[in-house]
């Protein structure tokens, strides 16, 4: 996609979180934001 895509962006992060953590954690933890912003609860 190119460097200015942003899964490349990030790429850095979401190794080493995978290797760390087992998971894209930031993902997860941006996404449950975003959920609950939706439903007003932030």
């Amino acid at each position: 996609m190119g460097k200015g895509y942003p899964s490349e962006t990030f790429r850095v992060l979401k190794e080493r979180e995978q290797r760390q953590f087992g998971e894209y954690r930031t993902q997860r933890l941006v996404l449950a934001a975003w959920d609950r912003l939706e439903q007003g609860e932030l």
